[in-house]
């Protein structure tokens, strides 16, 4: 684009509904996810005192929001389980023999060797499917993760979720 020609060079808009969300270590959410969003990043003004004004500059430190997702629980909890055994592994409940075993389980799934980390990717996909950008999340590990509720009121149509949020280093856009 250019100051005589204003139009952009590709007027496609971006569509909700065209991600894939994949993690290194737990699979299954993979399929399952409804939602994702990709998180607001600020950064921190210093304040210089001046005798007649304060004036700010620019800080040095980023500070991310939560990567928070939505899935879908599926009848076996396979999806809520593992993410389940991801909090497990890193907070041991029952003792280090659990955590040694939960870790080993969970981290065949993961290419980095920080048993509480994983890694993510956002694949933000065209209007014709195909992957246009990625956004990588590095050291990646969970925060919350919601209770899943049983209601007897309920259609069986309707469809139980889940909701989850992470914490991150830095995250950075990759192009297709």
């Amino acid at each position: 684009m250019t100051a005589l020609n204003r139009t952009p060079e590709n007027t496609n808009l971006l569509q909700p509904t065209k991600f894939l969300l994949s993690f290194d270590r737990i699979g299954a959410v993979q399929f399952f996810c409804q939602t994702v969003n990709i998180p607001g990043i600020s950064m921190g003004a210093a304040k210089i005192g001046t005798p007649m004004l304060d004036v700010y500059a620019p800080g040095n430190k980023l500070a991310y929001e939560e990567l928070s997702i939505t899935f879908l629980v599926d009848e076996k909890l396979q999806s809520w389980q593992d993410l389940h055994a991801w909090f497990r592994a890193m907070a041991s409940p029952e003792g280090f023999t659990e955590r040694n075993r939960l870790s080993e389980i969970q981290n065949q799934y993961t290419k980095t060797m920080k048993k509480s980390y994983s890694d993510a990717t956002l694949t933000v996909l065209s209007n014709l499917n195909n992957p246009s950008l990625r956004v990588q999340f590095f050291n990646v590990f969970p925060t919350s993760l919601s209770g899943i509720k049983f209601d007897t009121k309920q259609s069986a149509d309707n469809i139980i979720t889940a909701d989850a949020t992470f914490r991150f280093d830095y995250f950075n856009f990759l192009t297709s």
